[in-house]
């Protein structure tokens, strides 16, 4: 029994030692030297950067989950206006699209309000998760941020949870030690 009981000890050792936390990059938006917000990323995603102001930042994992996300101005007809597109836009790109409610978020003090739903991709019937969200940033910018996955891509869809909640503000500039 003893034996057994350190068997079971060496194996359980054994296989911790083989599970690693995946390595984090963290991405300053739009750029280091003037950034609106920061978000750490899983460095396995891959990175398209916007091709210019106000287009979206794409992040895409191993598995094809889509991050993408951008700033937006922080008023209150730019932001309707961002959720009415991003409304239009699910409903061009998917079927039978349900959006849930919108509930309040608040990643790292900041505020905000997120909403979660699924559909199916219009090409082929592959059923989706998406979710949209806005946040007030220290800046007086809005940060824009989406997710598109597989519904079965449950690694995908947590580590894109995982990004957006990973949002914060940048240090504050100008601060001496």
């Amino acid at each position: 029994m003893k034996k057994l009981l350190l068997w079971a000890t060496v194996c359980t050792v054994a296989t911790m030692s083989v599970v690693r936390a995946e390595k984090l990059e963290k991405i300053a938006y739009p750029t280091a030297d003037d950034a609106s917000f920061i978000i750490s990323v899983p460095s396995n995603w891959k990175m398209e950067q916007a091709e210019e102001a106000g287009d979206y930042f794409h992040l895409t994992s191993p598995t094809g989950a889509v991050f993408s996300f951008r700033t937006i101005q922080g008023d209150e007809k730019t932001l309707n206006a961002a959720i009415e597109a991003s409304v239009k836009d699910l409903n061009e790109r998917f079927n039978e699209m349900d959006l849930g409610d919108a509930e309040d978020w608040k990643p790292h003090g900041l505020s905000g309000f997120y909403a979660t739903g699924h559909g199916k991709e219009k090409e082929d019937g592959t059923p989706v998760r998406v979710a949209v969200a806005w946040c007030a940033l220290e800046d007086g910018k809005i940060a824009e941020l989406w997710f598109v996955a597989d519904l079965d891509d449950e690694k995908g869809i947590n580590q894109a949870s995982d990004i957006a909640n990973s949002l914060e503000a940048p240090e504050a500039r100008g601060e001496s030690d």
